[in-house]
C-alpha cells in the first residue's frame, strides 16, 4: 500500500483555500430506505417520518424569526445519544435533496465564520434549499450566539434545516449556562426547530468487523507514531482535517497512549470525528488504552460529557471493541 507522509499532508493543507464543505464519505450512499427503526424506541420511526416530511417539494415561505402560535418550525433538531442513526438520517435527506444544499459540522461552521466572515457565511447558508448541521454543541455561550446569528440569516432566506446533537438545546442551557440572556437565546434556537428525541442502542457496538476505508483507486496509508501524530494535529487547524484526511485511506498509529492535556484531548476528539465521518480506517499498532484512559483530561468535566460519549462510541467502532476491552481489563 503506497504511503503518504506528514510532509505531503502539510503541503496539501497549505494549498487549501477556504472551508471544505462536503458530505462525509461514510454517508455518500446513505438512504432513508436503509434506516431500520428499532421498534423498542418509537422516536426512531418518528424521526424517519419527520425527515421524509422535510423533503416535501413545496418551498418554505421566506420569513424572519417569529413566534406566531400557528407557525411551523422550518428546522428539525434530532437530539439523542451517539450511534442511534441521527447523522445517517440527515445525510440520507441530504442525498435526496436537490441543489443547492449544504452539509456541514458545527465545528466547520465555527471555523468558517472566521474565514468567510459572518456576512459571507450567512449569505451562503441563506441561499441553500437544505442545510444539514451535524454535532451541534450549545454548552459554550459563544456557540449559542453563533448559532442564533446564523439561524436568523437562514430563516430570512429559503432553506429548511436539519440538525443533530447529543443534547436538547433547552437542556443544555440548564446544565451549562446561567443568566436570563443566554436562556432567552437558547429558547430562540429551540423555537426555530421541531425538537425530537431519538433514543436507542448504540449501533456501532453491534456492527462487528465493518470494512473501513474508501474503495476506488489504490489505497494510501499514513504510518505515524503517536507523538508525531499529536504534533501534526496540534499544528493543524481542525477545519483542515477533512481536506487532508481525504488524501489517505488508512492511518496506522504506533503506540497509542493516554493524553494529559485538555486542549490536546479536545483536538484528538475532533480528529476522531473526522476520521470517522471521512470513512478512514484507523489501525493501532501495539496495545490500545481504553477510550476513557485516552481521554482522561476530559473525564468528569460536565462541559465535555458529550465529547467523551461521542468519541468513545466512535473509537470502539474504529479500533474494535475487543482490543479496547482487552486493554481496559489489564
Amino acid at each position: 500500500m503506497p504511503e503518504v507522509s506528514l510532509a505531503e499532508l502539510r503541503a496539501h493543507v497549505a494549498a487549501v483555500r477556504g472551508p471544505q464543505f462536503r458530505l462525509p464519505a461514510r454517508f455518500a450512499a446513505a438512504s432513508l430506505d436503509d434506516y431500520r427503526p428499532d421498534p423498542a424506541y418509537p422516536g426512531q420511526a418518528e424521526a424517519l417520518t419527520r425527515v421524509r416530511a422535510m423533503l416535501d417539494p413545496e418551498p418554505p415561505r421566506r420569513r424572519l424569526f417569529r413566534r406566531a402560535p400557528d407557525s411551523t418550525p422550518r428546522g428539525l433538531y434530532l437530539d439523542g445519544p451517539p450511534g442511534v442513526g441521527k447523522t445517517h438520517l440527515m445525510a440520507a435527506a441530504f442525498n435526496s435533496a436537490s441543489e443547492p444544499r449544504l452539509f456541514v459540522t458545527f465545528d466547520e461552521l465555527s471555523a468558517a465564520a472566521g474565514t468567510l466572515g459572518m456576512s459571507g457565511l450567512s449569505r451562503l447558508l441563506a441561499n441553500q434549499r437544505l442545510v444539514c448541521i451535524d454535532e451541534i454543541d450549545l454548552r459554550d455561550p459563544a456557540n449559542i450566539m453563533l448559532l442564533v446569528s446564523l439561524l436568523r440569516a437562514m430563516l430570512a432566506g429559503s432553506p429548511r434545516i436539519i440538525a443533530t446533537a447529543n443534547a436538547d438545546p433547552l437542556g443544555s442551557s440548564n446544565s451549562a449556562l446561567t443568566g436570563d440572556d443566554f436562556r432567552r437565546e437558547v429558547g430562540e434556537i429551540a423555537s426555530a426547530f421541531t425538537i425530537l428525541r431519538v433514543d436507542g442502542v448504540d449501533r456501532r457496538l453491534t456492527l462487528g468487523n465493518r470494512q473501513r476505508g474508501r474503495r476506488g483507486g489504490e489505497p494510501r496509508c499514513l504510518r505515524v507514531t503517536w507523538e508525531l501524530l499529536l504534533q501534526f494535529l496540534i499544528a493543524t487547524h481542525p477545519m483542515y482535517d477533512a481536506a487532508w484526511l481525504d488524501q489517505v485511506d488508512t492511518i496506522e498509529v504506533d503506540r497509542v497512549d493516554v493524553l494529559d492535556d485538555v486542549d490536546h484531548a479536545l483536538r484528538f476528539v475532533r480528529f476522531i470525528d473526522r476520521v470517522y465521518d471521512r470513512d478512514v480506517a484507523l489501525v493501532a499498532q501495539g496495545p490500545i488504552p481504553a477510550p476513557d484512559a485516552i481521554l482522561r483530561p476530559l473525564i468528569g468535566d460536565r462541559r465535555f460529557v458529550l465529547h467523551v460519549a461521542r468519541c468513545r462510541s466512535r473509537l470502539i467502532e474504529l479500533l474494535g471493541a475487543n482490543a479496547l476491552e482487552e486493554r481496559a481489563a489489564d
